[in-house]
């Protein structure tokens, strides 16, 4: 589906978890959606690695850092 950083850690923890395909997908539609935009409340931002694998995090939860200035922008 079209979201954000997060709703991408927590498809890719899906696939794995379930012995999913060798092969997940995700929204990159330049110049509106870009990486960069949909990790926008990333601290760390999520990219594959030189062989083109995208890992699971080792973190706990979904593996995320999140930007706290990022997100406090739409705190009301």
């Amino acid at each position: 589906t079209w979201t954000n950083g997060l709703g991408l850690l927590a498809n890719l923890h899906v696939v794995a978890g379930v012995g999913g395909g060798p092969f997940i997908e995700f929204p990159y539609d330049p110049p509106g959606w870009t990486l960069e935009r949909r990790d926008a409340f990333l601290a760390e931002p999520i990219r594959p690695g030189p062989d083109g694998i995208l890992r699971v995090p080792l973190r706990p939860g979904l593996g995320a850092v999140l930007d706290e200035s990022a997100i406090a922008r739409y705190r009301t």
